[in-house]
């Protein structure tokens, strides 16, 4: 917040206020709006400059202010009043201390550099590189990606034990692990596509406990007629390449089921993060990967054993 503003009494006319700004040198000369405060310096009002400008003198500000305001907490979050600012199309508020006193006032410019913050923040969270910050400390910045990619190293051993339980069938028909790294990949560029629409609808305050259900029950219409249109496309794509309709079957259907989770994963994942007090863009990434991995491997070996293609 800046703590240079412009607050004037209640009872003071527009005369004594445009004197007040000419007479004081010290007062900041870069505001365009004038804080009206009763005599326990608790906002009352604001006023913009132009209103004063053109109002005759004889007015009182109590008269002339706009009394419906939006005041900031000090110890609101700056991704709150980022919040705040945008439903409320804000271009300045009072910011008060626990008392109601007037502290300082936020401005929409300072707005725009917190949504720029916090927007590198979400993004770097979610990729698991920390802060950024390229002057950081080598052993800081090792330590932070470490962390995250030692979790990565266990969801892939996750997804690799999920093959290894079909080696048998891959062993016989080694064209099943070249087209089982497709399923996953997509799974997981889908899950990803949910994933960013969730987390950027929770930090902006668009899904709420009273909108997840239809949230959920939208991205699975998603997921099923993307699904449908790649496992269609691949199915189709793979039967005639390899001359095998039953492969093509598999290869469809199982594309088909790994859209689906990953369609759900997007969205609970980040959802029951965000519910246990757990930073949605920290973690999802990670949980979603897995779950799009193991399920593209799981579907696709499972449905060629069940299909018997190496038979």
């Amino acid at each position: 917040m800046q703590r240079e503003l412009i607050a004037v009494p209640e009872h003071w006319t527009v005369g004594q206020v445009i004197d007040y700004l000419r007479e004081n040198q010290d007062l900041t000369t870069d505001f365009w709006e004038v804080f009206v405060v009763d005599p326990q310096h608790h906002p009352v009002g604001t006023c913009h400059l132009s209103w004063v400008l053109r109002t005759p003198r004889g007015v009182n500000m109590s008269d002339v202010m706009k009394r419906e305001q939006t005041l900031i907490p000090v110890e609101m979050d700056q991704e709150e009043v980022a919040l705040r600012f945008q439903k409320y199309g804000l271009i300045s508020a009072a910011v008060v201390d626990p008392s109601g006193r007037l502290v300082g006032m936020i401005t929409v410019d300072d707005v725009v550099h917190i949504i720029q913050e916090e927007a590198s923040e979400d993004i770097l969270k979610l990729s698991g590189a920390g802060e950024g910050d390229i002057n950081e400390p080598i052993s800081l910045t090792v330590r932070t990606r470490l962390t995250w990619l030692v979790v990565n190293l266990g969801t892939a051993i996750i997804a690799a034990s999920v093959v290894g339980l079909f080696q048998g069938e891959i062993a016989k028909f080694a064209l099943l692990a070249v087209l089982m790294p497709i399923v996953s990949g997509m799974g997981g560029n889908a899950g990803t596509q949910t994933l960013a629409v969730v987390v950027r609808a929770i930090a902006t305050n668009e899904l709420t406990s009273s909108n997840t259900a239809r949230m959920i029950w939208r991205e699975l219409r998603i997921a099923i007629a993307n699904g449908l249109s790649l496992g269609l496309l691949i199915g189709s794509a793979v039967a005639f390449v390899y001359g095998n309709p039953m492969l093509g079957l598999v290869m469809g259907s199982a594309m088909v089921i790994n859209n689906l989770v990953a369609g759900l994963a997007g969205i609970m994942v980040p959802v029951t993060l965000d519910r246990l007090n757990v930073d949605p863009a920290v973690s999802s990434a990670v949980f979603v990967t897995m779950m799009t991995d193991v399920m593209g491997f799981f579907s696709f070996l499972g449905l060629a054993t069940l299909a018997n293609l190496a038979g």
